[in-house]
């Protein structure tokens, strides 16, 4: 072989070494532009995919939120229903009277009042001759109203225990709510 020979192997082998070179370089930059079209696709493919992601995740949440708020609300009524059940038998065992108990006595109460005060006046004080029956139906009358008198104090207790009773029960459901 000679050297023009082996210059031009040599010149050929350097050129094809050199096209390579090149053409791995090219695939290089061909690669990095791919990826980064690629990879901005992929991002906003993956931003996509997560607002899809958080926006049920809210729904859902949502939707939880609101049934537990229906059974909370539920539940608190329940409990509320049980701890006035409760209360009234605890009360009905002490002989605390009801408030429709109270409510009747106090309008039995007042009826008898009413009665007693309209019989009150209409004894009338019999004088006798010799002045006996007198102090017999003045003490009749003074019995009378004394009756009366105990009548409508013992309303006017009734009415005070009945609105006591009446703020007591609504504390007691509020505070079970």
């Amino acid at each position: 072989m000679n050297t023009e020979q082996v210059t031009t192997g040599y010149k050929k082998l350097q050129d094809e070494l050199f096209e390579s070179t090149r053409r791995i370089w090219l695939a290089g930059l061909g690669t990095l532009s791919v990826v980064e079209e690629e990879s901005t696709e992929i991002f906003d493919q993956l931003i996509k995919k997560g607002r899809l992601v958080e926006e049920k995740s809210r729904q859902r949440m949502s939707k939880t939120k609101a049934e537990i708020e229906s059974g909370t609300e539920e539940l608190s009524e329940e409990l509320a229903e049980k701890l006035d059940r409760q209360v009234s038998g605890v009360l009905q065992k002490l002989g605390v009277p009801s408030r429709a108990q109270v409510q009747d006595l106090t309008q039995r109460v007042e009826q008898l009042s009413e009665q007693v005060d309209r019989l009150a006046p209409a004894q009338p004080v019999k004088k006798s001759s010799t002045g006996a029956g007198t102090t017999k139906t003045t003490k009749t009358t003074a019995k009378t109203k004394q009756a009366a008198a105990k009548t409508k104090q013992t309303a006017a207790t009734t009415k005070q225990t009945a609105a006591k009773t009446k703020p007591t029960a609504a504390k007691t459901t509020k505070t079970a709510a």
